[in-house]
């Protein structure tokens, strides 16, 4: 893997091949706590799944039968809209990013100021534009986490803890709200070689703010694989989701993506970007080879296509 980790200099990687796992790290080890960035939202995928299967929700259930929004523009859009990037929202609004700015509003402060209930409401204000086809948003993926907790009487933070963390032995996990809940031995990742705030997004959290180990990754991986985590029940192709230039034919599943590996075998994914960390979980279904990685810094374009296309072909695609 070397050759692919030039300039990193805090990486934490596991490697799963059928039932077998291997974990490499420089300045980590599986159990280094990173930022996961947008690998968050499959959670919130998860927790989904299992309310569906529990019958609490339905994915054609609609925000107006949840929350009372009946001035909102998304109340008649579905669980699965907002699961899947379809339901005609931004990715973040103007107010959650502080400034018209997101990359300055987020990272030179400590995260998002919005409580739950003011994403909500922020969200819920918002114009609706190209309903039913595919537009990423953290801030839906918030509004869904929301949406659930409110179904079940709790927090997210709570509701994430109860269905998928304790159950699932998840236990290097968690999703600090503020930079008080950040986990044992967290340290700051980079931007420009320089130290930068972590993302502790507050309301915006399930969209973004989980932190784990490439050894959670890795059994979340294993269960998301092997059918054995609520959220694996909904990885059908819910819409057409191309990321251009490199994926043009990749499908938006409930928060997970589908698309070919660079060496052309099919592939389930996400990956997360933060201000100071970059993570990617990911696994061919058909040859049962899986990757997680952790990257204490937000990559330049160069590191990022050699992480995602070099590294991935070399250990997906070829093999260890």
């Amino acid at each position: 893997m070397q050759p692919h980790l030039r300039g990193l200099n805090r990486v934490a990687i596991a490697y799963v091949d059928g039932a077998t796992t291997r974990y490499a790290g420089i300045g980590a080890d599986q159990h280094t706590p990173f930022g996961i960035g947008s690998v968050s939202k499959t959670f919130s995928g998860a927790v989904l799944m299992d309310m569906v299967a529990q019958r609490e929700v339905s994915l054609e259930t609609k925000v107006g039968e949840i929350l009372d929004a009946h001035r909102s523009e998304l109340a008649e859009v579905s669980l699965r809209e907002l699961a899947s990037h379809t339901a005609g929202l931004p990715d973040f609004t103007a107010s959650e990013a502080i400034s018209q700015d997101i990359w300055f509003g987020l990272l030179h402060a400590d995260g998002e100021t919005q409580d739950a209930a003011g994403t909500v409401a922020d969200v819920l204000a918002q114009h609706v534009t190209g309903r039913g086809t595919y537009s990423y948003s953290t801030c839906g993926i918030a509004l869904l986490a929301h949406l659930l907790a409110h179904r079940a009487g709790t927090t997210y933070k709570q509701l994430l803890t109860q269905r998928i963390l304790k159950p699932l032995s998840l236990t290097g996990t968690r999703l600090p709200v503020t930079q008080a809940g950040l986990p044992k031995g967290w340290q700051k990742g980079l931007l420009g070689g320089r130290p930068a705030e972590p993302w502790t997004l507050n309301g915006l959290a399930p969209g973004g703010g989980v932190w784990s180990t490439s050894a959670d990754l890795a059994t979340w991986l294993r269960l998301t694989r092997d059918g054995r985590q609520p959220g694996a029940a909904g990885l059908e192709p819910v819409a057409a989701a191309p990321i251009p230039p490199y994926m043009p034919e990749a499908q938006v599943a409930i928060t997970w993506f589908r698309a070919d590996s660079p060496g052309g075998e099919p592939m389930v994914f996400h990956n997360g970007l933060t201000g100071s960390h970059h993570a990617f979980v990911g696994y061919c279904p058909r040859t049962r080879r899986g990757l997680a990685y952790l990257v204490n810094s937000s990559p330049t374009g160069g590191q990022l296509l050699m992480l995602q296309g070099d590294l991935v072909r070399t250990l997906l695609d070829e093999g260890a």
